[in-house]
């Protein structure tokens, strides 16, 4: 493994920093959008009355992360077919890239509809809040729940259009939703005082719109000729592409069982806590996106690397990766020291929240550091079609995650839970450099 990453110096110059900078920063920016609307809601929440609209919004936010994460392999799969498609030129397959993932979607959102009453009783179990936090949370949910084929159909418009390299058009569509739930969660919730179910409507209005906008990129971009709906909606192939993403949900099941054990331990904590905890995991979370732009870059070399079976591209995309996961572990952490405060104070003006996000602030601090590696690194995995090692390292990190939980929380309550999370995300770092020789193996293999 030392003398096999000692020689990637000897394959840098086979991606120039121009052109993994030039995919990056449009991935950067897409994926940061993501968890803007978690964010935007809980900081107008955070501008109300009472820090229970806090606690019952973030976790609103969480259960809804923990019903989309599942399914993100949406845009993943589509992103990919597009880009074959792209490749052959076929309208057929342009087709069947975007349709068989829509239909996919819908049937996801129409299982998620009719089990809307199951989930609130997981809610209201799980997660043990305070009255008027759970009022808040029920607001929350019973709005946004009608997001779920929107959203999952965004999903699929935009895997769609990444892979027709139409990133202009995926940024439009993302921006455009997230400035306009901006604008609505203020109008509503803080001049309206339409309060938490003002920032739930606002968030449903910009995941409408922007699958409205998404739709019209659809209809100017896609030049699709004669839909073969006997091919798209064909069961084994409908399987087929749920199997094949089997590990990333295996993954994602992971990384929802964490992040909801995590707010579960935080609700027994009590509302200002579970408060402040969720405004230092929506600034956590705005990182872990800047990272995931890094490996959506990666995956896009490393599946050109394992399409023609170079090694040495392979090597080449570890380096660059490695390379820019560090700047951004200096950048991201150096602006964060700096402007820790000023970010905490977008999301709320209630004192007794912020001393507590004040206490506590240092352990975002941590989180690039442990963190970037395995939030970058499996980009790479995912671009070469190995999936295994992602849910296998993932799996482990669960595992660390919950034995220091099980050491640490008792005796250092919120604390613990912090070291907890920074070991999980430690454990995902250090246990995907463990299958690195596998996949250039696998690569090797297929020479």
């Amino acid at each position: 493994m030392k003398n096999m990453l000692d020689s990637l110096n000897n394959y840098n110059h086979l991606i120039r920093d121009a052109d993994y900078i030039k995919i990056m920063m449009p991935f950067v920016i897409s994926t940061m959008t993501q968890p803007l609307l978690g964010a935007v809601d809980t900081a107008v929440a955070g501008r109300l009355n009472n820090p229970a609209y806090i606690a019952g919004v973030s976790v609103g936010s969480v259960v809804f992360n923990t019903i989309y994460w599942i399914f993100g392999f949406l845009r993943v799969n589509t992103t990919s077919l597009s880009a074959i498609a792209l490749g052959s030129g076929r309208k057929e397959d342009k087709s069947f890239a975007f349709f068989q993932p829509l239909l996919i979607a819908l049937i996801i959102s129409f299982i998620i509809l009719i089990s809307q009453k199951i989930i609130m009783i997981y809610c209201k179990n799980a997660f043990h809040l305070e009255a008027k936090a759970f009022e808040s949370l029920n607001i929350y949910y019973n709005i946004l729940i009608w997001g779920a084929p929107f959203l999952l159909s965004n999903y699929v418009m935009l895997g769609w259009l990444m892979g027709q390299r139409k990133i202009k058009a995926s940024l439009i569509m993302q921006i455009t939703g997230n400035i306009l739930n901006m604008i609505l969660d203020v109008i509503f919730a803080l001049i309206l005082n339409m309060e938490v179910f003002g920032i739930a409507f606002a968030t449903l209005i910009s995941q409408i719109v922007s699958f409205l906008i998404g739709f019209l990129f659809i209809i100017k971009y896609g030049n699709f000729g004669k839909i073969n709906f006997k091919n798209i909606s064909d069961f084994s192939k409908i399987k087929n592409s749920l199997y094949s993403n089997l590990y990333l949900m295996l993954r994602t099941l992971c990384l929802i069982l964490q992040i909801n054990i995590f707010t579960a331990k935080s609700s027994s904590l009590g509302t200002i806590l579970i408060s402040s905890n969720s405004i230092l995991l929506q600034i956590q979370s705005i990182i872990s996106y800047m990272f995931d732009g890094i490996a959506n870059t990666s995956s896009v070399y490393s599946g050109k690397s394992c399409g023609a079976k170079d090694v040495n591209l392979l090597k080449a995309t570890i380096i660059k990766n490695t390379k820019y996961a560090f700047i951004f572990i200096i950048v991201l952490t150096s602006i964060y020291l700096i402007f820790n405060k000023n970010f905490i104070n977008l999301f709320t003006n209630n004192a007794e929240v912020l001393n507590y996000s004040y206490k506590y602030y240092f352990w975002v601090a941590l989180y690039p550091v442990v963190s970037a590696i395995g939030l970058t690194f499996y980009g790479i995995f995912t671009g070469a079609s190995f999936n295994k090692p992602i849910f296998i390292s993932t799996f482990l990190s669960l595992c660390l995650f919950l034995a220091v939980l099980f050491l640490t929380f008792d005796k250092f309550n919120n604390n613990g839970l912090w070291i907890s999370l920074l070991a999980f995300y430690l454990g995902r770092s250090v246990f995907i450099l463990l299958f690195i020789k596998t996949l250039f193996n696998k690569i090797d293999l297929n020479n």
